[in-house]
């Protein structure tokens, strides 16, 4: 119970991060659309949130990092050379997201909404996309005896550890 406590405390202090500069920017500017902003907002804030949580408290403590697990899940036994690697990469991930929530809550706070909007609803996907794009070409270039599995079985086991 206090290791979800403690992830619990953590999202706030993710969530209060994230809002500060929005009450820096109605502070200064007395904006009454924010609350239109703000309920814009909180589905693409909490779904970073939650990422960065899910990929993050495994880097925590003894515990096992996303990643590792995964490639244990779809490989079996890894090198230790690997299992340092996929740390890193769920480094990158969290990284990654922490990048997006910042970005985001900036864009929101002192950018006109469209811009924001651009960045949050059409850019967001190929962010992704060129998130794992690029890890993947990094392992093969880096890695190129590392066998090599689809996306879907690496799905599937994502999606089996996170609901495990």
């Amino acid at each position: 119970m206090p290791r979800i406590a403690g992830g619990i405390l953590k999202a706030l202090a993710l969530l209060a991060l994230f809002a500060c500069p929005w009450l820096a920017y109605l502070a200064v500017s007395g904006d009454i659309a924010w609350p239109l902003r703000l309920a814009l907002a909180v589905p693409h804030a909490a779904i970073y949130c939650f990422l960065l949580w899910l990929f993050g408290h495994t880097l925590l403590h003894d515990s096992e990092p996303l990643i590792t697990r995964v490639a244990r899940r779809v490989h079996g036994v890894l090198t230790p050379e690997i299992e340092a690697y996929t740390r890193r990469v769920t480094q990158a991930w969290c990284c990654f997201f922490a990048a997006q929530i910042i970005v985001s809550g900036l864009l929101l706070a002192f950018a006109p909404l469209e811009i924001w909007s651009l960045f949050a609803g059409v850019l967001n996907f190929p962010l992704v996309v060129l998130m794992f794009l690029g890890e993947y070409l990094y392992r093969v270039m880096r890695y190129p005896d590392h066998p090599r599995t689809s996306i879907a079985s690496a799905v599937r086991a994502f999606t089996k550890q996170a609901g495990a």
